[in-house]
């Protein structure tokens, strides 16, 4: 299963790769980017290719900060369900034995 998921993302990220390569030697030529602190020229394959990874990071870091106390919360209930399995079924032997 690892194998299959690793192969999936390697192929996706080579398709990626590819089509920024192809994106860069079509639209190489500069703009003017107007930004907060001043300006700059750069090609526009290069604004592009920063803008995403900018949106790409951002969002990263808003999933990190809402996904992960979610998994950590599944952990802990899903441990407090083990728990309560456990005594539940040790409780109906106990009441098995004591029926008898």
């Amino acid at each position: 299963m690892f194998w299959i998921k690793f192969i999936l993302i390697a192929a996706i990220l080579l398709v990626v790769l590819l089509l920024g390569v192809e994106f860069s030697t079509l639209h190489a030529y500069p703009v003017t980017v107007n930004y907060l602190l001043g300006t700059a020229t750069a090609p526009l394959s290069l604004v592009v290719v920063c803008a995403f990874a900018a949106g790409a990071a951002t969002a990263a870091l808003i999933g990190a900060f809402v996904v992960l106390p979610m998994r950590w919360q599944v952990g802990r209930l899903r441990h407090q369900l083990s728990s309560k399995d456990q005594e539940i079924s040790m409780l109906v032997k106990k009441a098995g034995r004591d029926g008898h």
